[in-house]
């Protein structure tokens, strides 16, 4: 998953690893921004897995403009948990009970 196609000297850092949910969250915030990333293993894609207990899944891992890790790393630290947070509301709020 990336933003645009990438400048052919571009080079990618990995920026971290997160459940698959969170890496779809982080890919979003990272696009707005104009960051180029990538998810190496698109979550559309299975697992493989007798494999994946075997070897470390890359499902998760982020990748990121390397000029950029820094500005990368700091949006998500403050932006994540937000997103989070608002998330996990939303969902409280429906299963609250009708009034």
């Amino acid at each position: 998953m990336a933003t645009g196609e990438p400048p052919p000297d571009l080079r990618t850092t990995y920026l971290g690893r997160y459940n698959e949910f969170e890496a779809e969250i982080v890919l979003e915030l990272l696009r707005e921004a104009g960051i180029f990333a990538f998810a190496k293993h698109e979550g559309t894609e299975p697992d493989h897995f007798y494999y994946s207990k075997l070897m470390e899944s890359e499902r998760g891992v982020v990748m990121v403009d390397g000029a950029r890790v820094d500005e990368a790393k700091k949006i998500i630290a403050e932006e994540l948990p937000k997103h989070l947070q608002s998330i996990q509301e939303a969902m409280d709020h429906l299963e609250q009970p009708p009034d």
